[in-house]
Parts: structure tokens; C-alpha cells; sequence
């Protein structure tokens, strides 16, 4: 009787410890992959967790059953992380990642995975070309030549009378129309007298720069260059001064260019003068004779 009992008690006692070791066995199996982020474009990185118990060996990570990438691991270091990257040809959609690794205890693989998607590349359209527009040319009106006009001497003379002297003013050179060549400035007269229209032409500049012209260091003339570097601006003279002149034009380079400045005196007072004398001389000659 005492072994019967001794017996169930046994039998009772083993299957209770067999049930238990069992049921901690079975829920100590843990495995599981998590990926963050779990999106994201072709080419771009994720990470990938892991937690497999009991293990051994490398724990394998496949991209849609293409091994990628491996971790090691141990019974004490059953979870961990590891680097990855989506593939550069992988096509929008979702696609598996799977970690595999060994039981420790049954010999048999232990699996888990989880779902990445591939998300469209962005398109970027880049910005239209900027426009540069020049700023507009603009030229300083030339002030309207001025006349003066010296009034004549009105006397009566006797029947006998003398033509003044006759002046001849030199001729004014006429205007060229020579086209400048790169970093050269060109003056369209030789030279000029008061009142006189002036204009330089060069070229070799930068693009859309002012450029101021100045003569004996006073500004002369301004203007804007082409798209070409190339400009044409007027030239008006603060003052009158006989002799040659350089013309200097500035615009990120520096051109340079000679005119001539003619001055030419008004003989009209002196015919005047010289009638009158004339008169008189002829009177005090009349005079003696009738005397």
C-alpha cells in the first residue's frame, strides 16, 4: 500500500515539474524584428532590431529573401541593432526584411521579420535660368549750340569806301564713323570748336556697367554698355580751352582717347573800328582841300 502511494505521489510530482519546465521553456522562445523607420526611398538607411532567445550563431537579415546582412549572437546576447540600406534599385512598394537564427536548445531556425515600403523619390525641378536685364542707356542731352552775333557799326562814308579785310575761319573736320575695336575709345572728330557736336564710341567693357568719361578731370559724358561691352555716349565740355584734350572713359576698364579744341576770334568789332577810321581820315582830307 505504502509503495502504491509513494508511486502516484511520484508520478503526480513529475508531471507537475514536466508541465512547468515545459510552459517556461515554451515562453522563453521569444523572436521578433523591428525596422525604424519603416518607409522611406530607395537608397535611404534603417534600422533593425532584433530579439531572438535561446540562439546561437550569426542571426541572418534577408530584403525579400536576398541575404543582406548578418549579426552575431549569444545566449547572453540574444537582441541587438544593425545598420541598413534600402537597395538603390528597389521599386516603390513593400517588401519583407526577415531575420533567421538557430535554437540553441532544438536545433530548428527561429524566424521573425517585419514590412518595409519603398516610398517614390521626390522630383525636384530646378528653378528657371535668372534674367539679367541691363539697366537702360541713357545719355545726357547736348545743349544747342550758342550764336552770338556782335551788331554792326552803321556809319555813312564818302563816295570812296574800303571792304574791310575778309576773315577765313578754319573748316570744322567733318564727323568718322569708325567702329571701335576691343579697349579702344573713338572720338568721331579730330576736333572741334564751341558749339561743336561730340560723340566717343568704345568697346571691352563689362556688360551693363556705367561709364563715366572725364577730360582734364572733369566729367565730360555717362552712359551704359551693351550686352556686347560695347557703349556710344555724347561728349559736352565744362569749358573752352584751344589745345589737345584727353578723354578718359571708365567702365571696369579704362579707354582713352585725344580731341582737339579749336578757338576761333570774331573780327566783326575791328571791320567796325577800321570803317570809322576811315571815315575820319577821308573827312580831314576834304577838309584841307576846300580850305
Amino acid at each position: 500500500m505504502r509503495f502504491v502511494v509513494r508511486l502516484f505521489f511520484g508520478a503526480v510530482t513529475g508531471t507537475v515539474l514536466l508541465l512547468a519546465f515545459a510552459g517556461n521553456a515554451n515562453a522563453q522562445y521569444t523572436s521578433s524584428v523591428g525596422l525604424k523607420p519603416s518607409s522611406g526611398p530607395a537608397g535611404s538607411s534603417f534600422t533593425i532590431s532584433w530579439n531572438f532567445y535561446p540562439c546561437k550563431g550569426p542571426v541572418t537579415f534577408s530584403w525579400n529573401g536576398t541575404p543582406m546582412w548578418s549579426a552575431d549572437t549569444t545566449l547572453q546576447n540574444t537582441s541587438g541593432t544593425v545598420a541598413a540600406t534600402v537597395p538603390a534599385g528597389a521599386q516603390p512598394g513593400t517588401y519583407p526584411v526577415t531575420g533567421t537564427c538557430t535554437n540553441a536548445r532544438t536545433g530548428e531556425p527561429l524566424t521573425a521579420g517585419s514590412r518595409f515600403t519603398v516610398t517614390a523619390t521626390p522630383t525636384t525641378t530646378p528653378p528657371p535660368p535668372a534674367t539679367t536685364t541691363p539697366p537702360p542707356v541713357t545719355t545726357r542731352p547736348t545743349k544747342p549750340a550758342t550764336t552770338t552775333t556782335t551788331p554792326g557799326t552803321t556809319t555813312t562814308a564818302p563816295p570812296t569806301t574800303s571792304a574791310p579785310p575778309s576773315s577765313t575761319a578754319p573748316a570744322t573736320p567733318t564727323a568718322t564713323s569708325t567702329a571701335p575695336k576691343p579697349g579702344e575709345l573713338v572720338l568721331d572728330r579730330p576736333s572741334v570748336k564751341p558749339g561743336d557736336e561730340l560723340s566717343a564710341s568704345g568697346k571691352g567693357c563689362e556688360p551693363g556697367r556705367m561709364v563715366t568719361l572725364t577730360a582734364d578731370g572733369a566729367e565730360v559724358g555717362s552712359a551704359y554698355t551693351d550686352p556686347s561691352g560695347a557703349f556710344t555716349a555724347p561728349i559736352e565740355f565744362a569749358r573752352i580751352e584751344a589745345g589737345r584734350h584727353t578723354v578718359v572713359a571708365e567702365c571696369g576698364v579704362r579707354l582713352t582717347g585725344t580731341v582737339d579744341q579749336v578757338v576761333t576770334r570774331s573780327s566783326g568789332g575791328q571791320t567796325g573800328t577800321l570803317v570809322v577810321l576811315v571815315f575820319f581820315v577821308l573827312a580831314g582830307i576834304t577838309t584841307i582841300r576846300f580850305r
